[in-house]
């Protein structure tokens, strides 16, 4: 009997082991192909903020951008914003028309690095000055689109009602509080939205700007209670 006993005890272990091992391999499995579903999301929310910079678009035209620069220097640039994708980092063209066109010093690049701010003014002519301001971050200036527990940054400028056009990759800084602004990606907007079900079904929807919103607005009514 107790021959037995240890034969079914040893299989039973090597049984159990093998179960372990199949659920532990499905679980690394599962792991991998979340991060790379997520890489490749990233990868596609890349390639389409490199579109929208450098090509034409409805999201990044031409304005007139009030630049301040690092020795509190102002200039007025007429520019869209582009991304130097060498280096990574965003920068308005600026016509120095007191060079002819065929001297290379007539267009310079103003890299997001060497300024404090942009802004551009929102209202109209002959109406009061309402101007919308962009930081100056590591890679881009950076526009703030959503305003509440969470505050939301744009790369552009472009404004819309409802928040159309606000959404990856258009949106890509989040802020909670007064904490740092961080890129905006799937896993660092769920620790921000916590517990909150209403903002986390729009995340699993990729609706960002509207999981936002929805936090916004839950976190609001319980501060008021």
């Amino acid at each position: 009997m107790k021959a037995i006993y240890k034969g079914c005890t040893l299989i039973l272990f090597t049984v159990l082991a093998q179960h372990a091992n199949a659920q532990n391999m499905r679980a690394v499995n599962n792991v991998l192909s979340q991060h790379s579903m997520q890489f490749n999301m990233q990868m596609q929310q890349n390639t389409m903020r490199q579109m929208m910079f450098n090509h034409d678009n409805g999201i990044n035209p031409k304005y007139d951008y009030l630049v301040t620069m690092n020795d509190s220097s102002k200039i007025v640039v007429r520019s869209k914003i582009y991304s130097d994708t060498a280096k990574h980092k965003t920068y308005l063209l600026f016509v120095d028309k007191n060079y002819s066109k065929n001297d290379t010093n007539r267009n310079k690049k103003i890299y997001v690095s060497q300024t404090l701010s942009i802004a551009r003014n929102l209202g109209s002519r002959g109406s009061k000055e309402v101007w919308y301001r962009g930081v100056s971050a590591d890679s881009c200036w950076m526009f703030k689109a959503v305003s509440g527990t969470i505050n939301a940054y744009s790369a552009f400028s472009f404004i819309q009602p409802d928040g159309f056009g606000f959404s990856p990759p258009v949106l890509m800084g989040i802020q909670k509080g007064d904490g740092p602004i961080v890129e905006l990606t799937l896993e660092n907007l769920k620790r921000m939205v916590g517990q909150d079900i209403d903002a986390l079904e729009y995340i699993q929807r990729k609706n960002y700007y509207k999981a936002i919103k929805k936090y916004n607005h839950n976190a609001e009514k319980v501060a008021k209670k």
